[in-house]
């Protein structure tokens, strides 16, 4: 029901229930899919990136405390993404870059023309995953566009994008 998104999210699927329950439980996915496609030029909030992108919901965790996900789920939720028409997948978790499981769901989606982002971490660690060339890996930039101290880095990093301060959508209809 979010006023930026409401327009832009496809029929999604809860992989963890395996039903249609795609409510955000811990509030990351409603501020990465306004990032990522909140409608522009609505004179309502914030504009994502992708102007014209819609979002394939798909919820990979129902723990309402931290918002942890197993690789398993990582991976199902990858799968039926690709399987359903999904061009890019996104996965903001610490260690996801260094998974075989997700690994092997990247390639699935890269053989079906789909590409994956995961998020490089956020404990500021030089971390040694493979670098797996189906995922791509993103470290955070600061409004200077040097490193933000909290992102971590090593040889896995494909890019780098802005995450600091960035005002996006949040559950509830809100910004923040």
């Amino acid at each position: 029901t979010h006023p930026d998104l409401a327009g832009k999210l496809l029929l999604g699927r809860n992989v963890v229930s395996a039903n249609s329950d795609i409510s955000d439980v811990y509030g990351h996915g409603t501020g990465v899919a306004g990032a990522a496609a909140a409608t522009t030029n609505n004179s309502v909030g914030v504009s994502g990136v992708g102007f014209n992108a819609r979002i394939l919901p798909v919820k990979i965790t129902n723990d309402t405390s931290t918002g942890s996900a197993y690789y398993s789920d990582m991976a199902a939720g990858i799968v039926w993404a690709a399987d359903n028409g999904a061009d890019i997948a996104n996965l903001s978790y610490q260690s996801v870059a260094g998974s075989s499981t997700v690994n092997s769901a990247a390639q699935y989606l890269n053989g079906k023309g789909g590409i994956l982002f995961v998020a490089a971490g956020n404990t500021g660690a030089n971390q040694t995953y493979v670098n797996y060339p189906s995922i791509i890996a993103v470290s955070a930039t600061d409004s200077y566009d040097n490193r933000a101290g909290w992102s971590d880095y090593g040889d896995f990093i494909d890019v780098a994008a802005p995450g600091v301060s960035i005002l996006t959508t949040v559950p509830g209809g809100g910004y923040g």
